[in-house]
């Protein structure tokens, strides 16, 4: 009888500890643009020449005006290697 009552014990701690997982939400995560001043800016440029990364998508955090134009980075580092040779970089536009 014993064993009987452990076992039916078991089931419900068992069967309790299911129900909690079940109940769990997963949240799903969402990607905001940062707010940034620089962002609302026109660029000349989608995509860093430097990284390739996309500053439409992911926003800008440095700027250069190059022969009147303006483009845009994520980064000061991205900024300065353009700026050692930013026809080489062009070119590839």
């Amino acid at each position: 009888m014993k064993n009987i009552v452990y076992i039916l014990l078991l089931v419900l701690v068992l069967s309790s500890c299911k129900k909690e997982e079940s109940k769990k939400e997963v949240k799903e995560t969402s990607f905001e643009k940062p707010t940034n001043a620089l962002n609302n800016l026109k660029y000349n440029n989608k995509i860093d020449f430097y990284c390739q990364m996309d500053i439409v998508k992911y926003g800008v955090s440095d700027t250069v005006t190059y022969k009147g134009k303006l483009y845009g980075f994520c980064s000061k580092m991205c900024k300065d290697e353009f700026l050692k040779t930013p026809e080489k970089y062009l070119e590839k536009k």
